[in-house]
């Protein structure tokens, strides 16, 4: 029997890499602790692992799988309030940031993109946090009352944590996974 050679879509290193990442921001998300009394102030940590993971793979859906990934270990593993619906919030900011890096494809290393992927992202977590909370029924009236300030100190932190992984993959930028040398190798004999 002839078996085709079929062409995966994130190899094994890069299904490791983007895993390391989830990883990451379940740890930034557990573990780092500042001492300021505003939601979402933690995002300028884990948007970094997600704008790195995205901007290094290249590919499409790696953002999703960071989500996906880090929401099943925050939920799971971690000290979330809403318990497994931490999955939905952070397949919503990967998804969210997988498709504004569509827009911005070969920019990410610019510090203003990843300042508009950061503060975005945190912004659709924030959405969907209200969202699932509002549907455990938590008065909806107490949660109208702080979404401004939430919804703006998303924005600022998220975006704050994106110019940082921005400047980031600015200089980590030129290390490239094997199979996009690969694929730069392939194109030049070709021409």
């Amino acid at each position: 029997m002839r078996t085709l050679k079929q062409k995966k879509y994130f190899l094994v290193y890069e299904v490791a890499f983007v895993s390391l990442m989830a990883a990451l921001v379940y740890v930034f998300k557990t573990f780092f602790r500042t001492p300021i009394q505003l939601p979402g102030h933690t995002a300028i940590f884990w948007v970094i692992p997600f704008i790195i993971g995205i901007g290094l793979t290249r590919k499409f859906g790696a953002g999703t799988y960071i989500g996906v990934l880090s929401g099943l270990l925050i939920g799971f593993v971690g000290m979330a309030d809403t318990g497994p619906f931490k999955v939905f919030e952070y397949t919503a900011m990967g998804l969210t940031m997988d498709v504004l890096a569509l827009a911005f494809r070969g920019h990410l290393t610019n510090p203003l993109v990843g300042f508009v992927l950061g503060a975005f992202g945190s912004f659709s977590k924030m959405i969907v946090n209200y969202s699932i909370t509002s549907a455990l029924s938590v008065n909806a009236n107490i949660l109208l009352v702080g979404i401004g300030i939430a919804g703006a100190s998303h924005l600022i932190f998220g975006g704050a944590g994106g110019i940082i992984a921005g400047i980031i993959l600015n200089r980590i930028s030129h290390f490239q996974f094997p199979n996009h040398i690969e694929n730069e190798k392939s194109s030049k004999n070709r021409k």
